[in-house]
């Protein structure tokens, strides 16, 4: 069984640093409409509007931060899938550390989850993907899945899900900040818009190459 990691909402997230640039451009070389933007590689400069704050953090762009307790937790219990990288808070007004919790262990998604790809460009790399009207919820394809105790899904990298000898980690330690979900009980329109029509890849690649 394995579990989606979910901020709590009962502990406000953190925000970016406005002072500071988080983001580049990626420009598609021929669709000048693929153009988006994306987190950079630079440390993380926060602001905390509220004290309130638990285990586990979210920024309000959906990045992952924890405190110094709980990092030197996760060192102890050689759990694995993750890096940790320094955060500066702009407006220290907490007495401890946090850090960018970075999850490097990698799994896909198995077929019977319904999610489907709609587009890709070769270009710039932009993936569409959608779920058919039968998805069944988040099911890892476990043949593809790195072992780790964190791993993303290669189809949506900011989702984090965990093994059940982490939520047993996090029951017994009690670490606030977060849900675990069973990934089978998650609703994928949370994650992949929804789309049950019957719009061929042909299309697709129409629609997101027009003009």
């Amino acid at each position: 069984m394995f579990y989606m990691l979910i901020d709590d909402d009962q502990y406000p997230e953190v925000w970016y640093n406005s002072k500071i640039d988080h983001f580049r451009s990626i420009d598609c070389p021929v669709f000048p409409g693929h153009a988006r933007a994306k987190r950079n590689d630079s440390n993380l400069s926060i602001e905390i509007k509220r004290k309130k704050m638990g285990d586990f953090v979210s920024t309000v762009y959906s990045d992952w931060l924890i405190t110094d307790k709980t990092a030197e937790l996760f060192k102890k219990l050689k759990l694995t899938g993750y890096k940790l990288r320094n955060v500066n808070i702009s407006n220290k007004i907490v007495p401890f550390e946090l850090w960018e919790f970075i999850v490097v262990g990698k799994a896909k998604i198995h077929s019977d989850s319904g999610v489907k790809e709609l587009y890709h460009c070769e270009h710039c790399d932009l993936f569409v993907r959608g779920t058919s009207c039968d998805s069944k919820g988040v099911i890892i394809d476990e043949s593809t899945w790195d072992g780790s105790d964190f791993f993303s899904i290669e189809e949506k990298d900011t989702c984090v899900l965990v093994t059940e000898k982490v939520k047993k980690i996090f029951d017994i330690h009690k670490l606030t900040g977060i849900l675990l979900v069973p990934c089978t009980e998650y609703y994928l329109d949370d994650i992949f818009d929804s789309n049950n029509n019957e719009w061929s890849k042909e299309q697709w690649k129409e629609f997101y190459e027009s003009p």
